[in-house]
């Protein structure tokens, strides 16, 4: 049985407000290694609190961060079901 194509998008595209799954962390391995320390690894639930033009605020559980617009664009998601 084939699966549904999963459509992602960079986390930066998202926008405020929305519950999004992470789906893999491109770009060097530094900045995903510390994302994961972090609680952010693939399958992980996030939200978009707040887009400031550039830095996202993001809950990842009860933890909350701060990302800047080029790690915000190497966090791939998709849309939570």
């Amino acid at each position: 049985m084939m699966q549904p194509v999963q459509r992602t998008l960079p986390l930066a595209m998202a926008g405020t407000g929305a519950r999004v799954r992470l789906v893999e962390v491109t770009g060097n391995q530094r900045s995903a290694r510390r994302l994961a320390e972090l609680g952010m690894i693939p399958g992980s639930h996030l939200t978009i609190m707040n887009d400031h033009g550039g830095t996202l605020l993001i809950a990842v559980g009860d933890t909350r961060l701060a990302l800047g617009a080029g790690v915000a664009h190497s966090v791939l998601v998709s849309a939570l079901d």
